[in-house]
């Protein structure tokens, strides 16, 4: 009945304002331009804000140009705020969450199991591979025209979140809703080459940089790469080149849990956790203060990057520790 609920939403409102979290990735684009141009589509006035700017890698996707910076909207006001594959509307940035907070109804839409319900109304699915793929049965359940350019967009939202049909959270069902789009005209082929086949001179030299730091534990269960900040000076590269660099650490044989360490300034770094089997990445991101997917999360954590390594690092061999104990139980 909440689908039926958000449709009627979507149905009546006029004015919308659609939001995201930061450093938004394919899944959080992919939704809300699929969202967005399917909204215009039905003759509403709709504003699409992202508190970060939106990879260049994601620049050849339909409505890319429609995105602006939440600093410009301050003069505006909307009706209904659209919240997607955010779990917690702080994420979205504070001049972002300041403008929804403004807004009649405010409308969550997400599948991460650590989403906190902020809503006023809350469609979180977590059994969903992807934000876009709630979006795409929304959309499909009321019947409205999906374009090959809204196809483009809901297809790279699911694509990438699993990781090209490769991460556990691949299903029939993501499967069913991917052919789905592309029978109605998603360009896979272009998406797949520009996502997957294409890298700037830049992020490969930041790639050799990293590939450097690259660590193992005693046991070989834990592996980790780090990017200086001055990496990132070094190369010219900015922080959304280096998302995919965590995959590295955790494709070494025997790893069960892959991390990266992203410093942001001397006092910030962002983590990224990704796993294999068993360990339940969301609960140790959780644990300083961030959040996510079992097998995939994040968080950012304040210190130099080596006290930032060293601490999670040790949180991780616990987390390690109790996972096993409780397989073997």
């Amino acid at each position: 009945m909440i689908k039926r609920d958000v449709e009627n939403i979507f149905r009546k409102g006029n004015n919308f304002l659609l939001a995201s979290h930061l450093n938004p990735d394919g899944d959080a684009v992919g939704s809300l331009l699929g969202l967005g141009l399917t909204l215009r589509e039905l003759g509403k006035n709709v504003t699409i804000t992202s508190p970060h700017p939106v990879p260049r890698t994601f620049s050849f996707l339909p409505g890319y140009e429609l995105i602006q910076e939440p600093g410009n909207l301050n003069s505006l006001t909307f009706d209904v705020g659209v919240v997607l594959d955010c779990t917690e509307v702080e994420r979205t940035g504070k001049e972002t969450e300041g403008l929804l907070k403004n807004c009649n109804t405010l409308l969550n839409i997400d599948h991460h199991v650590s989403n906190t319900n902020f809503g006023n109304l809350n469609l979180v699915d977590t059994d969903a591979a992807a934000t876009g793929e709630l979006i795409f049965e929304i959309l499909e359940e009321m019947g409205v025209p999906i374009t090959p350019e809204i196809a483009t967009n809901l297809y790279v939202a699911i694509v990438t979140d699993t990781g090209s049909f490769q991460h556990q959270n691949t299903t029939a069902r993501c499967h069913r809703n991917a052919a789905s789009l592309l029978g109605l005209g998603a360009a896979h082929a272009r998406a797949y080459q520009l996502l997957y086949e294409e890298r700037s001179l830049k992020s490969m030299r930041l790639l050799e940089k990293c590939l450097r730091t690259l660590s193992v534990s005693e046991d070989g269960l834990v592996a980790w790469m780090a990017v200086p900040q001055k990496y990132l000076i070094e190369t010219g590269c900015g922080i959304e080149e280096c998302e995919d660099l965590v995959n590295y650490p955790k494709s070494i044989s025997g790893v069960e849990v892959g991390i990266l360490f992203k410093q942001v300034s001397n006092n910030e770094v962002k983590v990224s956790f990704r796993s294999k089997s068993y360990v339940d990445v969301n609960s140790l991101a959780a644990s300083f203060g961030g959040g996510g997917h079992e097998r995939a999360a994040g968080c950012t954590v304040h210190g130099t990057l080596k006290d930032v390594e060293r601490r999670v690092l040790a949180a991780t061999v616990n987390f390690l520790l109790d996972a096993k104990g409780a397989t073997s139980t």
